[in-house]
């Protein structure tokens, strides 16, 4: 009966974990958080390289994807997005920004001395911030310099303010 338990426990927690992400099998998850009953994502092929393989940023829910930039596998890598790095007093962050249609996605992690983390999705159009969706659980992040360089990603010249 013990032995029972422990495998429901993990097939529970198996699940749960696997539920808050919005990539394939066969991708890598390179961000991720719930946030409320919608999903943030960004899902990398696992053979990325700046002229191999995929980046996208998704949004939905695991039945039902609402957006995805780019929209197919043909964009390589290092033009998929662009990559920031935030200093601050106390802290940092990394984040990535992914354009379609006139608008901004700016998927970031973040952490700070006074105010602890934030993780989410800023959506910009014509430099102002229309929305934001904030993480409501812990992220699975590998934002930073090295998914940067993997990917073949250019700096991002834009400014990026935490919401």
């Amino acid at each position: 009966m013990k032995y029972g338990l422990i495998t429901v426990f993990c097939t529970l927690v198996t699940s749960a974990s696997a539920a808050t992400t919005l990539c394939l099998s066969d991708e890598s998850s390179l961000f991720s958080c719930r946030a409320g009953t919608k999903v943030i994502s960004v899902c990398g092929s696992k053979d990325l390289a700046p002229d191999r393989g995929h980046l996208q940023y998704r949004f939905g829910s695991p039945n039902n994807v609402e957006l995805t930039i780019p929209p197919d596998h043909l964009v390589p890598p290092a033009s998929s997005a662009l990559a920031g790095t935030l200093m601050f007093s106390g802290g940092g962050g990394d984040y990535l920004r992914f354009k379609a249609e006139g608008y901004e996605y700016v998927v970031y992690t973040a952490i700070g001395k006074g105010w602890g983390e934030k993780d989410g999705v800023a959506i910009i159009k014509d430099g102002k911030r229309l929305a934001h969706i904030s993480c409501t659980d812990e992220p699975v992040s590998k934002l930073g310099l090295d998914l940067s360089t993997k990917a073949g990603l250019k700096p991002d010249k834009g400014d990026f303010e935490l919401p």
